[in-house]
């Protein structure tokens, strides 16, 4: 009872026209595997409907250095990052990413089976960062092949994930880096039926558990283990500042593609307050 209390009082905070409602919360996600050495991502985030920023604190990627930061205000359909360092932004352009991806798998013929999706459970799953969860269990497995220079490769692949989910946060913008989706292998096909098998989880993940199990036709198997937990959450007003890149800041092109949209206008014009992109 309290701890509603206290998220309701401290939702209806608004400072006038100089901050909105809004929810913070801390991440971090760690990955381990056979033969791979263990990497950790430490993340803080600032959410406001639609509107988010999500802060790099410790992350393993060369492309997002402690201090650089991801910026939405559509609920993460347009997502910009941005670096304090260098004083510029870019757009941070999934769809390119997903697209060179396809290209490389079309060269190496890498072809993916349709996906077996399975529900183990869907239960009450207790209180994870203070908010109530459901705990879903979900298996998904599937075959690659590849073939490549001659050469036929084929794996089998079983993944189960364990998520604790909440429905008591309306975000939209959580849904930049609190995904149900799991990441984008670059086949349009196989992703949009897994994005689809995982609509049957509800509200957006507080904690992750991922083991993904490859055995390749010469029956050796690789197990990898991913983490994702938010240890800290809560509401409070955020500034509308937050959302803004600062003043002065460049934009630049995203390696492989990114920056302005077909019709050659700047995608951040909200995020720069309306300004011309210099």
């Amino acid at each position: 009872m309290r701890r509603s209390l206290a998220w309701s009082a401290a939702a209806l905070v608004v400072v006038a026209c100089e901050a909105t409602a809004g929810v913070y919360f801390r991440s971090v996600t760690k990955t381990e595997g056979d033969g791979a050495a263990g990497s950790a991502t430490t993340v803080k985030a600032w959410m406001s409907g639609e509107k988010g920023k999500v802060e790099f604190l410790e992350s393993d990627n060369p492309m997002l250095e402690a201090g650089s930061y991801f910026l939405t205000q559509d609920g993460g359909a347009t997502v910009i990052l941005v670096d304090p360092e260098e004083k510029t932004y870019m757009k941070w352009d999934m769809a390119a990413m997903a697209g060179a991806a396809s290209g490389a798998m079309k060269m190496m013929n890498l072809k993916y089976s349709e996906p077996k999706v399975e529900l183990l459970s869907d239960e009450p799953g207790g209180l994870v960062a203070g908010l109530p969860t459901r705990h879903y269990k979900v298996r998904t497995s599937y075959t690659t092949e590849m073939k490549f220079m001659g050469m036929k490769h084929s794996s089998s692949v079983v993944s189960e994930e364990d998520i604790w989910a909440t429905s008591e946060l309306v975000e939209a913008a959580l849904g930049m880096w609190l995904r149900k989706e799991p990441p984008k292998s670059g086949d349009e096909q196989f992703d949009a039926f897994l994005a689809k098998q995982m609509n049957v989880i509800k509200g957006f993940p507080l904690k992750r558990i991922t083991v993904t199990t490859t055995t390749s036709n010469k029956g050796k198997p690789q197990v990898t283990k991913m983490t994702m937990e938010v240890m800290e959450l809560r509401a409070m007003p955020v500034p509308a500042s937050t959302f803004q890149i600062p003043a002065g800041y460049q934009e630049v092109t995203m390696p492989g593609g990114g920056g302005e949209d077909e019709g050659g206008a700047n995608p951040f014009a909200k995020l720069l307050g309306n300004k011309k992109k210099p």
